[in-house]
């Protein structure tokens, strides 16, 4: 079975020009509605590019910058999901920087996995894509939001992306990869998504979130009964 070989770690924050100020405002509170969310497995997804492709290093370089510039407008998936001991409640805290936050950027190489058999074989080879995704730690907060895998691979080029499931749902997930790809090739037109949660008026406010908090995670920051590194069905 081919060998995924880790070439480098790198992490991408958002820009700081875009980045919201620190303190409080930098936070993003779940709501009652994404508490359950938060002991989901998590959504992951591989895509694979095959045939006639600018060098690798080149697809990494482009890759890194555009990625900073999608995050500029989506900059929860860059943050890390934090429990605030003081109220009871867990939020997407968007404050940090590159040394102490953004995305986890990881370049691989698999040269012994062939991009096109990848791709076009129905039967899909289960441990060699579990090797193009990232692994995202989530038993414990705090825990971060995304990770991305870039892998060289014989023909071509793989892209795994892991996320927490408490932050983006497939929708969410489909339209920051559609504006990351908007951004690698130039188009930065996309309108910005809003993250407030003041459009759905709950009863009971933040003291129903923080009980239904208490009813799924009763030993916060442990996210116990959580699925950890467990991995849903790859769709191709």
């Amino acid at each position: 079975m081919p060998t995924v070989n880790i070439v480098e770690v790198a992490r991408v924050a958002v820009p700081a020009t875009a980045a919201p100020p620190p303190g409080d405002s930098s936070l993003l509170r779940l709501s009652a509605l994404d508490a359950p969310w938060l002991l989901v497995p998590l959504i992951q997804r591989v895509l694979i590019y095959e045939g006639q492709l600018p060098p690798f290093e080149s697809i990494v370089s482009s890759l890194l910058a555009s990625l900073a510039t999608s995050l500029a407008r989506f900059p929860p998936l860059a943050g890390k999901i934090v429990f605030l001991p003081s109220t009871g409640d867990v939020a997407v805290d968007c404050s940090g920087s590159e040394l102490d936050g953004g995305v986890r950027f990881i370049v691989a190489e698999m040269d012994e996995a062939d991009a096109v058999k990848l791709s076009g074989h129905a039967d899909h080879d289960v441990d060699t894509f579990q090797q193009l995704l990232p692994e995202l730690e989530t038993n414990a907060l705090p825990a971060e939001v995304l990770a991305v895998q870039v892998t060289r691979l014989r023909g071509g080029v793989a892209i795994g992306v892991a996320l927490h499931h408490a932050v983006v749902d497939g929708r969410s997930l489909w339209m920051f990869l559609e504006a990351w790809a908007a951004a690698c090739r130039g188009d930065t037109a996309a309108v910005a998504p809003s993250f407030g949660r003041a459009a759905i008026a709950l009863p009971g406010g933040d003291e129903l979130t923080r009980s239904t908090l208490r009813k799924y995670m009763p030993c916060l920051p442990l996210a116990t009964g959580g699925n950890g590194n467990h991995r849903e069905p790859l769709l191709k």
